[in-house]
């Protein structure tokens, strides 16, 4: 499916490159962020973002902008509402209605309850999730809004950006113990994995609310143990442990593994697993 224009916000954060990749060959893009991308912007600013949506005059918009760390969001939660609510909500007013709109949430709008979660099961414990599902309900005003609430890892293509599987294989190869949590569960995608899904939902007509998480999932220090058994990397330098045993953290749910049984139908097949997953590193 080919584009006139396409406008990815976020563009200098970790998904940001492989959104791009996913979609050079389907139009002239362009990428949107405070500093590092083709376009500077400031998505608190009202003004500034109109001005940029109608230079631009995108057709599809995925929006990946956010502020994700967990426990800045709950130190600023004024922050984390301007940049994650606020700034959706300027994008939405300014771009065309006949665009598309892709929003990424998260899975942290899943309650501290046992997965996999379903779409509708919100009740966010932390102000990240909070600002997150409120971004959700401003993107959701857009006529043509597509919401994937996912989780991703893959080795980043950011300066200054690292993801889950970067801390872990850079730790590994340096010798350096570390501990990861059993007791936190996840189901995420690597980000090419993430990438090509959203060209396909959006050339299949998807609209609305999807979790778009790996078949099955696993905890953190399940995942750390596979990836260094997949890299070749010893796991000795690897501990086990609680994260109920950190203080100081912002609340986060436990199990955070998603059901994508939605996505599945509408694709008509299964999501991959995280081992598959893993294979992509």
């Amino acid at each position: 499916m080919q584009f006139r224009s396409i406008l990815i916000t976020g563009g200098s954060g970790l998904i940001g490159p492989y959104l791009s990749e996913a979609a050079k060959n389907r139009g002239p893009v362009a990428t949107l962020a405070r500093r590092g991308a083709d376009i500077t912007c400031d998505l608190t600013d009202a003004h500034v973002v109109s001005k940029t949506a109608l230079s631009v005059d995108p057709d599809l918009v995925i929006h990946a902008a956010a502020m994700t760390d967990v426990d800045s969001c709950e130190r600023d939660s004024t922050a984390a509402d301007q940049i994650n609510r606020a700034g959706t909500a300027n994008l939405v007013k300014s771009l065309p209605s006949k665009a598309t709109l892709v929003y990424i949430s998260t899975d942290q709008v899943y309650p501290n309850r046992t997965g996999p979660h379903s779409e509708g099961a919100e009740a966010p414990v932390n102000k990240y999730g909070y600002s997150k599902l409120a971004g959700e309900d401003a993107a959701l005003l857009h006529p043509n809004a597509i919401i994937l609430r996912t989780n991703m890892f893959g080795a980043s293509r950011t300066t200054a950006r690292n993801s889950l599987s970067d801390f872990i294989v850079s730790n590994l190869k340096s010798g350096n113990a570390m501990t990861l949590f059993n007791d936190v569960l996840f189901s995420p995608l690597h980000m090419t994995t993430l990438a090509d899904l959203i060209f396909e939902l959006v050339g299949k007509g998807a609209r609305g609310i999807y979790n778009v998480g790996c078949r099955n999932g696993m905890s953190k220090a399940d995942f750390g143990i596979a990836v260094a058994k997949h890299c070749g990397l010893s796991i000795e330098p690897i501990s086990v442990g609680l994260s109920t045993e950190i203080s100081g953290r912002a609340p986060r749910p436990l199990d955070l593994r998603l059901d994508s049984t939605r996505v599945e139908h509408f694709l008509g097949r299964a999501q991959p697993t995280l081992r598959q997953e893993i294979r992509k590193l």
